[in-house]
């Protein structure tokens, strides 16, 4: 069985906050102060720690602001539930659904704190638990953030080492080794250099304590413990090939990973539990990006391997639960395993004082408190999105999306020229006088999707569970890409050239475009890559119509039309550029950067009566001509080298929208 959901009511920011988990490994990421490690508290205290020492105890506290006459309730329920298990857990087993529940109640004794006891039920109907046995076969080892590995490991009272030989060993074998241990020790006593040292000893002694009563002494081993042989050993740890050294020596990852290898031994060696909970809070510490997601998927690889029969002994099953602050590791595991946290705001607290008291003795009416703040969890995988949507945004979710799970404002962006200068602007063209603005900016996550499919990332940040969304407001910027009669005559002349023997025509003549000779930037093509054999074909017929209304209605489908702002580029976002004359000389330069023989070209393009649609016809047409990245960096360079430049007015607006609140509950 695995703890399959999580229901949190009066507990710190948990008002009132329910929790999906996966059966291996679940992920809860969000900001800070979102109630990640309110959710892990949760946990230590409705189960019993591994080790038989609890770590976390209920306070008076722990209850949730403006509910304090109300008590704390925990409830769990565990899934999958094996035929041996549901015998043993019968009496908190609900027989139409075979999920076994369990609970736990808190509520402060009005007599003081001393008096306030925690209370634990069980079954569908969460009665008093009359069998508390079964229930402590659920535990959990709880790995606190910024752990100090080195000092867990080296520790001078050898606890950890001792948990993990006796989890390991029976007590025949325990006892076997602490008796070999001790023989070892008393040869080490019968070594010449101890025995000098008290036959000098001892003839001063005899001189001191002879006339009045002789005393004899000795140097001998002290006979020891299990506990006492482990704290005189000590890890070491190297680099393979390398001399073992100190954990110091190793870094504070390592030891973090060797600290964190200790635990996994010992839960597999578990062999009295049905289910431990490893609950790790923040695995990234000390951690570099790769180790990170190593570390990741070989936790949920143990957790899925710590699966098996049962009918014999206990099952023995792992199932970790991580916070994490890392986009590194949102991005290594599947998203259906993320659990989103997030905060929103609850009423007003009343509150009555005596100036609320008018001159008739009259109750006012009582001045509010602050806003209290309620933890919310949006289980990635009970969004119903499409399973083709969802393993799409899985292998979206590479380092830099991930960070939109972490986010307050984000704005999703075509390609990368967008995302590039989009901080350009802010800091340069539209706020250089604002300091406030551009520190706030910089605080928006700016995805670019590499393409125009926004519809998943609408689903998964907009979509509704318990009437809160990942996001509250989302910001889309998009090309209007429209097909003008120009690029519609280059796809007819091309698709006829590809019919029919070549006549020697150029069909770029046929468009208008001049040629102006070869070897632009090393490319052995035409002037600019031109060609319609090499062209592709996918940027003349994958012209997206309506683009903003297509993901306005995927907003609607899920009722998050008022949440979705779309901001769309007459033509193109390159091509927009070209609208403000100002712009010119940089976007010459950029492109006669990549196309120094082809300045006939941009004259053409910059003269047109529309430069803009010029410049969208070219792009549209001619899938080489530009390299829109090294576009944006030339463009970036100079606007940062102090060139004038202004941005266009609908990227702009799309900025000044994320960067207000004001229709935001955050």
């Amino acid at each position: 069985m695995y703890l399959s959901k999580l229901s949190i009511k009066n507990f710190r920011s948990c008002y009132e906050t329910e929790l999906i988990f996966q059966p291996s490994l679940t992920l809860l990421v969000g900001e800070n102060a979102s109630g990640k490690s309110n959710v892990i508290q949760a946990l230590q205290l409705a189960t019993s720690p591994l080790s038989g020492r609890p770590s976390r105890f209920f306070e008076v506290d722990d209850v949730s602001r403006g509910r304090e006459d109300q008590a704390i309730e925990l409830d769990m329920e565990y899934a999958d539930v094996t035929d041996s298990q549901k015998g043993l857990y019968l009496p908190a087993l609900d027989l139409d659904s075979g999920v076994v529940h369990y609970g736990v109640r808190f509520a402060v004794d009005e007599r003081g704190s001393r008096f306030s006891r925690p209370t634990y039920v069980a079954g569908p109907a969460r009665g008093p638990d009359s069998e508390p046995e079964p229930r402590d076969k659920i535990r959990h080892v709880y790995l606190a953030p910024l752990r100090d590995a080195e000092r867990e490991l080296n520790s001078s009272d050898g606890r950890r080492l001792t948990q993990i030989i006796e989890y390991m060993f029976a007590s025949h074998e325990r006892e076997e080794f602490v008796e070999f241990a001790n023989e070892k020790l008393k040869a080490v006593g019968a070594h010449e250099i101890p025995r000098k040292v008290m036959e000098g000893v001892q003839e001063h002694l005899t001189q001191l304590t002879e006339p009045v009563r002789a005393q004899t002494a000795e140097l001998q081993s002290v006979e020891h413990g299990l506990r006492r042989l482990a704290r005189s050993l000590r890890m070491k740890m190297a680099e393979s090939g390398v001399e073992l050294g100190d954990l110091a020596d190793s870094g504070l990852g390592y030891a973090n990973l060797l600290y964190i290898a200790t635990v996994i031994l010992e839960l597999h060696n578990a062999k009295d539990v049905e289910l431990t909970l490893f609950l790790v809070e923040e695995p990234e510490a000390h951690l570099h990006p790769q180790l990170q997601a190593v570390l990741l998927q070989y936790l949920q690889q143990q957790a899925e391997a710590s699966i098996k029969d049962d009918s014999a002994a206990p099952a023995g099953r792992i199932q970790v639960i991580c916070t994490t602050h890392s986009p590194n590791l949102a991005s290594s595991v599947g998203i259906e395993n993320v659990v989103v946290l997030r905060t929103r705001a609850l009423p007003r607290l009343p509150t009555r004082t005596d100036e609320d008291v008018d001159d008739t003795g009259s109750a006012g009416a009582a001045p509010e408190r602050a806003q209290r703040r309620q933890t919310v969890a949006i289980p990635v995988a009970s969004l119903g999105l499409d399973p083709v949507d969802m393993g799409k945004i899985s292998r979206y979710l590479d380092v830099t999306k991930a960070a939109l799970l972490f986010a307050r404002r984000v704005m999703l962006v075509e390609g990368i020229a967008e995302a590039l200068l989009a901080q350009t602007f802010v800091r340069k063209c539209l706020y250089a006088e604002d300091q406030r603005k551009r520190r706030d900016f910089s605080a928006v996550t700016v995805i670019s999707v590499d393409g125009i499919d926004f519809a998943p990332y609408i689903q998964l940040l907009l979509t509704p569970v318990a009437s809160c969304s990942i996001l509250d407001k989302l910001v889309v910027v998009t090309d209007g890409d429209p097909d003008l009669p120009e690029i519609k005559k280059v796809k007819a002349a091309k698709k006829a050239k590809k019919n029919k023997p070549s006549t020697g025509e150029d069909v770029a003549s046929e468009a208008g475009v001049e040629d102006t000779g070869a070897g632009d930037r090393g490319q052995e093509v035409a002037a600019d890559g031109e060609s319609a054999e090499d062209d592709d074909d996918f940027a003349l017929s994958v012209i997206a119509q309506n683009r903003a209304a297509d993901l306005r209605a995927v907003a609607a489908r899920i009722g998050a039309s008022g949440r979705l702002k779309v901001f769309c580029s007459k033509y193109t976002f390159e091509a927009d550029l070209l609208r403000y004359k100002e712009n010119e000389p940089v976007l010459q330069a950029a492109y006669l950067r990549q196309r120094p023989k082809s300045k006939a070209k941009w004259t053409a393009i910059s003269t047109a009566d529309e430069p803009a649609r010029a410049f969208y016809v070219q792009l549209r047409t001619n899938s080489k001509l530009i390299s829109k990245g090294e576009f944006a960096y030339d463009i970036v360079a100079a606007i940062e080298g102090g060139k004038v430049f202004t941005c266009p007015d609908y990227f702009a607006d799309a900025i000044a929208e994320v960067l207000d609140d004001a229709t935001g509950t955050l």
